[in-house]
């Protein structure tokens, strides 16, 4: 199962210092959700990821229970290059981002090639 896989790469990845600092600025993110993977390294992670065929199971696994998960995920969707999928996408994740930190990181490139198409989505 690919979520299980990359459940496992993450705490491989894991940095227990960046964890506890990291428990500090979101105070609205259960510390024990919080694994502790540097964002270059989850950035790197997503654009290995992408390519793979069976992404969408990984992305369709939501609510994700670790906040890395959702930090993983907005760098997938802001990797994504179809608009329309990525819209899509991003409206069934929505839901789910509940910390700064996982909005910021939410910036796809697809979007600006589309920006008067996006005008009707960022309505919804």
């Amino acid at each position: 199962m690919l979520t299980e896989e990359i459940r496992q790469a993450l705490f491989a990845a894991r940095d227990d210092a960046y964890r506890e600092f990291q428990a500090k600025l979101f105070p609205t993110v259960p510390g024990d959700t919080i694994i502790g993977v540097r964002t270059p390294a989850l950035r790197s992670y997503a654009k290995q990821l992408i390519k793979r065929a069976d992404i969408s199971e990984f992305l369709s696994a939501l609510p994700h229970a670790y906040f890395d998960e959702n930090q993983l995920h907005a760098f997938l969707m802001s990797e994504e290059k179809n608009y329309k999928k990525c819209v899509e996408g991003i409206e069934r994740f929505l839901p789910y981002i509940d910390n700064w930190a996982t909005c910021d990181q939410l910036s796809p490139k697809v979007f600006k090639k589309h920006r008067e198409e996006l005008r009707e989505p960022i309505r919804r």
